[in-house]
């Protein structure tokens, strides 16, 4: 009983003992240390800061933002640590973060505030890159050219990274570089070639970019961040894998001069190294009729711009020329590491009338960026020779049949008969002079009998003659409603001005004379209105409905019935 007793004493005691110290590792505050895996360092390779608190302490409590003033600042990992000992239970919580130094000099790591504790202030020794004593540090490195130091507002600037890898790559990956107020795009794809620099052999991989700043001032371009493992060929590897090591590296930052755009440029600023406009035509410019749609493509070429910065091009015409240009295409493309934006305005053209067409010459103002000087880049003046309307040929009209005889293959027959007479003796020359006498006097009265039927079909033509004008209206209007029922705007163009010419009792070359001829404002609307719908900027569907009204206005009602009185006429010429 005693002894049952002593073993409960004692287990008392002890989880008092066990109670306590739990409670003394729970109330012993935080400790929080910071350090560096290098110390100096190389100007362009990463390092890494450990921050560790002996606590379990939210993962938000470190913030690495203080050190973007003179760090690129990498990913941050964070871990967490449990131990327990002889009953006693430890914990931490450690923040890595990599680090690659923005330029050579001194710098101070500042002290951080953790869970309500601080750590100390680093001192950090950054070496420019040629003070290295080993390869090691130049295994793999950055280096970042530029093609000019100065450059104008939306110029372009050529910016060269070179990768120098002296191991075997596993893996890798290269980021932009960061201007602010700028358009950052990679040229072409990624160079790869070989060479020996200072007596060592790299993998060199090269990529060029276009900076357009859009901000004058200087400024400083930050290079790019290369984070990638290596092969480490000093580590034991195990079966297929090989052991790689994580490496970061940053180009070096360069300083650029941005100038504002000059104060005596008044036009649209462009600045380029070239600028070309130029121009084509469809089909060949010295067949080119009245009323039929030209097609013109003009093509504004720059080098160093991109597409948003082409300006619209201005191009006149005379105003008695109808124009429909289409929507303007823009894009940019990459040519020999340089970026060429263009910029396609096609229009249609439709001359009124024949004669000769006087198209203004085109300047397009530009800033060379090379002469520092404003130029022009022209298009010269187009003199076009506009021949008249093309007439098609309607269909061919009815005929009314004229039952005559023909006299002339009668007197060709007289003549032959004439020409061979029968040779013989003389009492056939006798009935030969009989017959000749018979036949000159048959060949008088059928040329009597064919001057009184000419005169009789003459007159006959003309009572007939108003009705085939009625039947050609009639078969040219019949093209017309077909076309009109089918929207077919094309032959719609070249029917019209045939019957309006019928309708007007005036020739016209083309469907502008013969519109203003008429002139008609209620017709004319209609007319545009189908122009526009074929060579608008957004060409739609035509509907014919109002073109049909008001050309219902001009079509006589009495066509039919007038040429049916005609006929009858004609049958009874007394």
């Amino acid at each position: 009983m005693r002894a049952t007793r002593s073993l409960m004493l004692m287990a008392s005691i002890f989880m008092a003992t066990l109670l306590s110290s739990v409670n003394l590792a729970e109330a012993k505050p935080s400790i929080v240390t910071a350090s560096v895996d290098k110390n100096p360092v190389l100007a362009d390779e990463s390092f890494n800061l450990v921050v560790t608190a002996n606590d379990d302490v939210d993962s938000s409590e470190f913030d690495p933002s203080p050190l973007l003033k003179d760090f690129v600042v990498g990913r941050t990992s964070v871990s967490t640590q449990t131990q327990m000992i002889n009953f006693n239970t430890t914990r931490s919580t450690t923040w890595t973060t990599v680090l690659i130094p923005r330029k050579q000099g001194r710098f101070t790591i500042p002290a951080f505030k953790v869970d309500g504790e601080t750590t100390q202030a680093i001192e950090l020794m950054v070496l420019p890159v040629s003070a290295s004593s080993s390869s090691q540090g130049r295994d793999i490195y950055v280096t970042t050219e530029l093609d000019v130091n100065e450059a104008y507002l939306q110029q372009q600037i050529r910016y060269t990274v070179k990768l120098f890898l002296g191991k075997d790559l596993q893996r890798g990956s290269l980021a932009n570089p960061s201007l602010a107020n700028a358009d950052i795009r990679q040229i072409g794809k990624d160079k790869e070639y070989n060479d020996i620099v200072d007596g060592r052999r790299y993998r060199i991989i090269e990529r060029t970019f276009a900076i357009i700043p859009q901000q004058s001032g200087t400024f400083t371009i930050e290079g790019p961040l290369f984070e990638g493992e290596v092969v480490d060929n000093s580590r034991q590897s195990f079966g297929f894998f090989n052991r790689s090591t994580p490496v970061n590296r940053v180009g070096p930052s360069q300083k650029i001069t941005v100038l504002p755009i000059p104060a005596n440029y008044p036009d649209h600023w462009l600045p380029s190294d070239f600028v070309q406009v130029n121009e084509e035509w469809q089909g060949d410019t010295s067949q080119y009729h009245a009323g039929e749609p030209i097609t013109r493509t003009i093509t504004l070429t720059s080098i160093g711009v991109v597409e948003e910065q082409l300006p619209a091009i201005d191009s006149q015409y005379p105003s008695w020329v109808k124009t429909y240009p289409d929507q303007p295409e823009t894009f940019t493309v990459e040519r020999d590491n340089s970026l060429v934006a263009q910029r396609k305005e096609s229009i249609a053209i439709i001359p009124g009338e024949a004669g000769t067409l006087v198209i203004p010459e085109v300047r397009i103002p530009w800033f060379n960026v090379l002469t520092k000087k404003t130029e022009y880049t022209v298009l010269p003046e187009k003199v076009l020779q506009i021949l008249p309307a093309n007439i098609q040929a309607s269909a061919p009209l009815p005929t009314l049949p004229v039952d005559q005889a023909d006299p002339a293959a009668l007197s060709t027959q007289v003549n032959e008969v004439q020409q061979n007479p029968a040779e013989g003796n003389p009492s056939v020359d006798e009935k030969w002079r009989y017959i000749s006498i018979a036949v000159l006097i048959l060949w008088l009265v059928t040329l009597l009998a064919w001057a009184m039927q000419h005169r009789l079909a003459k007159k006959r033509q003309a009572l007939t003659q108003p009705a085939r004008s009625e039947l050609a209206d009639t078969a040219l209007w019949g093209q017309l409603v077909k076309a009109l029922k089918q929207s077919d705007s094309k032959q719609v163009q070249q029917t019209l001005p045939l019957w309006l010419s019928r309708i007007s009792g005036k020739k016209h070359h083309n469907l502008a004379a013969a519109l203003r001829q008429i002139n008609d404002p209620s017709l004319q609307t209609a007319v545009d209105a189908m122009l526009a719908a074929q060579y608008s900027q957004t060409p739609s569907k035509w509907d014919p409905q109002a073109l049909t009204q008001a050309l219902q206005a001009y079509r006589p009602g009495q066509y039919q019935a007038r040429a049916r009185q005609v006929e009858l006429q004609a049958l009874y010429p007394a």
